[in-house]
């Protein structure tokens, strides 16, 4: 489903929280993609279960969770960035995910047992953010996802996607790990700017990550930070656009 408007949401230029139509879960089982996920789902599991957990780091925001040690990731592109160095070890993986078009983002991660991710809002509006499940230790009530006040179980072997820009939150309440494979595809209103949207999200990240540990992006006025973040933008554009991995239609 498509929104019914254009305009692009950036959370870190935002003034208010996101109000936009998205509705927020996404019916994506009509593209091409869905299906390649789907199948290749075994093909995730073997290779995060078979990797030594000491690969997973925290989160790079460590205000998100309750327990910041206990919410995990091993980054395979961010924003069009590629981390070589944990791609090289999923390559069965990074065969399936070469195939996907406009896919910017691509991390596995872990939410350890007893540990909860706090209501937030993600980076923008401009993707389908997609949750594989892999290693889901029960069901509601005891493990389970929110989107604007609708749960969502996550079974293993069914992808779903949400709206990012939407306040969510997570929790698993159960002794053992869960581990999704998570992905952002750009919708595809959004795919002609899909390079400037990396090169700006990128600015923005590298502000928010420097400074999450301090009160100081929230007094920076708004006309100021979509200053910052574009002249970032600016900057990185160039980057992008030589070694970004965008793989386009």
């Amino acid at each position: 489903m498509k929104s019914n408007t254009n305009n692009i949401w950036f959370s870190f230029t935002a003034s208010a929280p996101y109000e936009g139509t998205e509705p927020p879960y996404f019916e994506i089982s009509q593209y091409n993609w869905y299906d390649l996920i789907k199948k290749n789902t075994a093909i995730f599991k073997k290779e995060i279960t078979t990797q030594k957990e000491d690969f997973f780091i925290p989160y790079t925001n460590s205000t998100f969770a309750n327990e910041p040690q206990k919410w995990k990731f091993i980054p395979l592109r961010v924003w069009a960035k590629k981390y070589k160095s944990n791609i090289a070890k999923f390559p069965l993986t990074e065969k399936v995910l070469e195939k996907i078009p406009y896919l910017v983002s691509a991390a596995y991660s872990q939410l350890d047992n007893s540990s909860k991710i706090k209501h937030h809002t993600g980076d923008s509006n401009v993707m389908y953010r997609v949750h594989i499940p892999l290693v889901i230790p029960t069901g509601l009530p005891d493990c389970g996802f929110e989107v604007l006040g609708i749960q969502k179980e996550w079974v293993e072997g069914e992808p779903f996607g949400f709206c990012d820009a939407h306040q969510h939150y997570a929790w698993n309440n159960t002794n053992e790990k869960r581990i999704v494979l998570i992905l952002d595809i750009i919708r595809p209103e959004f795919e002609s700017k899909s390079k400037w949207i990396c090169a700006q999200v990128q600015a923005s990240l590298m502000l928010q990550f420097t400074f999450q540990k301090t009160k100081i992006i929230h007094k920076i006025p708004q006309f100021l930070r979509s200053f910052i973040m574009n002249f970032g933008g600016i900057i990185i554009y160039p980057v992008v656009l030589l070694f970004g991995d965008l793989k386009t239609r």
